[in-house]
């Protein structure tokens, strides 16, 4: 089996830079509302078809609620910031798409950064931005350190999905790190909302 290629970070290292650059992402979008949910999550990482069970791809995914994501900012207005972003970082844009689906446009930006993160604005019946590693070494569960979430949800809240990794609680007490958006007034204007049984007539 082909070993995949050198990666800059091992799982516990990608965590940090993923999640600053979601908030350098968040930091530049005018009229930010906030995000709604952060979660953490892994995906296989296969090489000829076959699952290395040594690494993985880190997922973090922020995603808008359901009402700022039917909005004309947040679906059209921040492709193009994002857009300009990170190709101002010197990223390279490897999907800029659009589709139509009935009366809904929806889009996908993705790019790649140098030392292999990849940065994806998804619009569709949900907006998210996904930030993932690429193919990493897996750590050992108790490397992995808590990093606070950013765009105004609070640390350890039940919009804040990382429970998993760690088992003994969100040490959130251990990481009073400074979110930007947490005393803006916009957050303090976020109607809280249940969210559906089910997004497949979302997405």
């Amino acid at each position: 089996m082909n070993q995949p290629p050198q990666s800059e970070y091992t799982q516990a290292e990608a965590y940090a830079p993923m999640e600053t650059a979601a908030s350098e992402a968040a930091a530049a979008l005018p009229g930010f509302p906030g995000f709604h949910r952060r979660s953490w999550a892994e995906l296989p990482c296969s090489h000829d078809g076959i699952d290395d069970p040594e690494h993985t791809t880190v997922e973090i995914r922020y995603e808008f609620s359901i009402e700022d994501s039917g909005t004309d900012s947040v679906r059209s207005e921040y492709v193009d910031v994002l857009r300009d972003l990170w190709t101002g970082q010197g990223n390279e844009v490897t999907e800029d798409s659009q589709t139509t689906r009935g009366e809904r446009l929806d889009r996908e930006l993705v790019a790649v950064r140098d030392d292999g993160i990849n940065l994806w604005y998804s619009v569709t019946g949900i907006v998210v931005l996904f930030i993932q590693s690429g193919c990493v070494p897996v750590s050992d569960p108790s490397e992995i350190e808590y990093i606070p979430p950013v765009g105004g949800i609070e640390p350890g809240s039940e919009n804040d999905l990382v429970g998993d990794y760690f088992p003994d609680g969100i040490p959130t007490d251990q990481a009073a790190a400074v979110d930007p958006f947490a005393d803006a007034q916009a957050i303090g204007a976020l109607v809280p909302f249940t969210p559906p049984e089910s997004y497949e007539d979302l997405l």
